[in-house]
């Protein structure tokens, strides 16, 4: 028997849990952006490459009020009972995701046009995976999101596939840093930095996907018998 059902949740409650699939929504098509700005750097489509990097900053301040909005809906109201602080944590997480889309696209950004060893990491099939399993662990967490008013059960599975993703990302960015860091080729050590500091900042996307999946295994762990 549930102590804390999602399905049983006030009307306001509910409310603000829309909005927090809301945010979540914004934070795929953020990400989506960051992809496809991968892909255009990489095929050197320099305007491609700006419309989504303005498509990353634009979601990641779009979601940074929707964050504002429901976190002071949340601590002004009484909503959520014992799990309110656990809540605000999973807004953060969430938010975290969009912050870490924006901060690995300067990478590429401030850069314009990338010397060829960084279009050929960038255009590597373990980059296209890479981003691949970051998008997919943060949908992962979308469709979590999207199971608070089913059962523990479906909730539970959804939650794994985003470790799955998230240790997916992991592997794929271990070997691009072999990549990076066994190509004697390379001219340009800067390069080589920009990269690596390139692919830790984007794997944080997986990551914070992750722990917003954390954040919602100690909901159920405290709303479930």
């Amino acid at each position: 028997m549930a102590r804390f059902p999602f399905s049983f949740l006030s009307r306001r409650e509910n409310t603000i849990l829309d909005g927090v699939e809301g945010h979540i929504d914004v934070i795929k098509r953020t990400v989506n952006h960051f992809v496809a700005l991968v892909d255009a750097m990489g095929r050197g489509d320099i305007a491609a490459a700006k419309s989504n990097f303005d498509g990353v900053i634009a979601g990641e301040k779009e979601g940074d009020e929707i964050h504002r909005r429901l976190s002071t809906q949340i601590a002004e109201g009484a909503f959520f009972g014992g799990v309110r602080e656990d809540m605000l944590n999973l807004l953060e997480k969430i938010d975290n995701i969009a912050d870490s889309a924006k901060d690995a696209s300067r990478f590429l950004e401030a850069e314009g046009n990338l010397d060829e060893f960084a279009v050929s990491v960038l255009r590597s099939e373990d980059m296209k995976q890479f981003v691949e399993n970051l998008r997919r662990a943060v949908y992962a967490l979308g469709d979590l999101v999207g199971a608070f008013r089913t059962s523990r059960r479906e909730m539970l599975e959804r939650l794994h596939r985003v470790e799955e993703f998230e240790e997916a990302a992991d592997s794929n960015k271990d070997e691009l840093l072999k990549h990076i860091f066994s190509n004697a080729s390379q001219p340009n050590p800067i390069t080589v930095i920009q990269m690596r500091d390139f692919i830790f900042v984007s794997d944080d996307i997986a990551d914070n996907a992750e722990d917003a999946s954390d954040v919602v295994l100690v909901l159920l762990a405290k709303g479930y018998d």
